[in-house]
């Protein structure tokens, strides 16, 4: 075992949760005993992603634009394509070289989708990529209440992390349709290692794994627009909850004072915020200034971001004053939360309290409201889902315990604030930021309908697919509408592949068409046809 390794295990075997370590005992457990996951060798690679044949892939390809085609645009598709699946032809020696490019990848797909879909977009972060995820609002009496808070979501995070870095995490299986099959793991393991840097023509996405650098013990901490480093790891030995609430006291003290000063050295944030390509000619712009590059360098090797928000005046709080005694949130008060982990609600509120390259920004407001922006090229959903259910389970375990103090807080180094050396080119690129920012987000709509006639029990009952089910409503509803379907894009998993993640169903298909013309008003089925013809 490498020092690195040693290093590893010494601070994992120190600083071990109860609540993670019983979730994993018991997550294997179950593995051990279900017959449907105990005939699969999760010691064995995971195959790699198959290549359909060419009449495959464009039998389907017309399959999915069957229903959304005229006739006469149909027909004039099929001649296309029969000339190009012809022997000889241009779609026979694209497929060759296809299956030729496979046999030296581990995924053949993977680089042009990481590509593709993210690294060579050249639109803002923020809004167009970043999703935002809230968790259950917190009840905070004071700004201690928050920093506690804060501390405790900052252990927890570096729990889980200890434990993907030594790969103890049960590897994911799936529960249905080859029930019990590994999946692949590889997004856990970019979560809290990964960054995005901007290019001019394309995004570089870096890993600190391939780092031959000393592994980072450091999160960022951003506060009224201004980032500290706050070391999470001193001499070995992790910091405790008590440990990090008295670091994080001294980062909000400072960064209230320095608000609005010339100490201030704020709004660098807003950079991120722009289109790629504008951001990437900035950051060439800052690194003119070595102070600068070091500050650049401590963000991008962080382990992840803490923001800590003002506390924003959102238009719900007036409206849902009659709901405050109750448990769950109005759906205007889920969209304003929402949108404040999309982009931070504006300028004036958190949209620069934030660094929007880095893959995990946990939000904690003053106010309760908490949440992440995770940057998407990284992974899916599911893996900071996981994420995410791991820091409730830890948080509800520690919540039960008294917050100790710990012996020789004042020992330890004050947390050293970023300085910028901020040029009139930069601070005027900020200044443009800062308003193209605020424009998209008033351009936003985004409204929350909570749904409660019934939930994912009731498709499951009539032995259907919840998301299958979801899929056709969502076809049904746009045609009552337009009278037609469009190109649809739903993700389906890959991770049952090497390198696995997401591919494209086209839910608009000629099955989910036939059903909703037989539910039209002028259809002769009967309700028992149409549930007989849904099923």
């Amino acid at each position: 075992m490498n020092d690195k390794a040693t290093r590893r295990s010494l601070i994992l075997e120190a600083n071990k949760s109860h609540c993670l370590v019983k979730y994993i005992e018991n997550l294997l457990k179950k593995q051990r005993e279900d017959p449907d996951y105990v005939k699969w060798d999760v010691t064995k690679p995971l195959p790699k992603l198959p290549i359909p044949s060419l009449k495959q892939t464009l039998e389907k390809y017309l399959g999915c634009l069957m229903p959304i085609l005229s006739d006469k645009a149909y027909q004039s598709t099929q001649k296309i394509v029969k000339e190009f699946i012809r022997d000889g032809g241009v779609g026979e020696k694209l497929q060759n070289l296809l299956i030729k490019e496979s046999e030296t990848k581990e995924n053949w797909v993977y680089d042009w989708w990481l590509e593709d879909m993210y690294l060579k977009n050249k639109l803002p972060l923020p809004i167009n990529s970043n999703p935002g995820m809230i968790f259950p609002k917190e009840k905070f009496n004071d700004e201690d209440d928050q920093l506690k808070f804060a501390a405790r979501l900052i252990s927890g995070i570096m729990d889980y992390k200890f434990f993907i870095d030594q790969k103890k995490l049960p590897v994911d299986r799936c529960s249905w349709r080859e029930k019990g099959q590994p999946l692949c793991m590889e997004q856990y393991y970019r979560l809290f290692s990964s960054y995005r840097v901007p290019g001019i023509d394309q995004d570089k996405q870096v890993n600190s794994n391939n780092s031959l650098l000393v592994e980072p013990e450091h999160v960022i901490v951003i506060s009224r627009n201004q980032m500290f480093v706050l070391d999470v790891i001193v001499n070995f030995t992790r910091l405790s909850e008590d440990q990090l609430y008295h670091q994080l006291k001294r980062i909000k003290r400072q960064s209230e004072e320095d608000e609005n000063t010339s100490n201030g050295f704020a709004d660098v944030g807003f950079l991120t915020s722009l289109p790629r390509n504008e951001w990437a000619k900035a950051r060439l712009e800052l690194f003119r200034d070595s102070t600068n590059r070091d500050c650049i360098d401590m963000i991008e090797r962080c382990i992840f971001i803490v923001c800590l928000d003002k506390k924003v005046n959102h238009n719900s709080n007036k409206e849902n004053m009659i709901l405050e005694n109750e448990s769950e949130m109005s759906s205007i008060q889920m969209r304003d939360y929402v949108l404040q982990m999309l982009h931070g609600c504006s300028s004036e509120d958190n949209s620069g309290n934030r660094w929007f390259d880095k893959t995990m920004q946990f939000v904690i407001s003053e106010d309760g409201v908490c949440g992440l922006n995770y940057e998407h090229s990284i992974a899916e959903g599911i893996v900071v889902i996981q994420l995410s259910e791991h820091l409730f389970r830890y948080i509800e375990e520690k919540r039960k315990q008294k917050l100790y103090r710990m012996p020789s807080i004042c020992e330890l180094p004050v947390p050293r604030k970023l300085r910028w050396i901020v040029s009139e080119p930069i601070s005027a690129q900020i200044r443009e930021a800062k308003s193209s920012f605020d424009r998209r987000i008033d351009d936003l709509d985004l409204f929350v309908v909570k749904f409660e006639k019934f939930g994912r029990d009731f498709p499951k009952m009539i032995k259907a697919s919840p998301d299958s089910f979801i899929q056709v409503m969502l076809q049904f509803a746009y045609y009552r509408v337009h009278n037609c379907l469009v190109s649809t894009y739903e993700s389906a998993s890959t991770r049952r592949f090497r390198h696995g993640r997401v591919d494209n169903i086209r839910a608009n298909s000629c099955e989910a068409l036939a059903w909703i013309k037989s539910m039209q008003p002028n259809s002769t089925f009967t309700v028992i046809n149409n549930f007989d013809f849904f099923i």
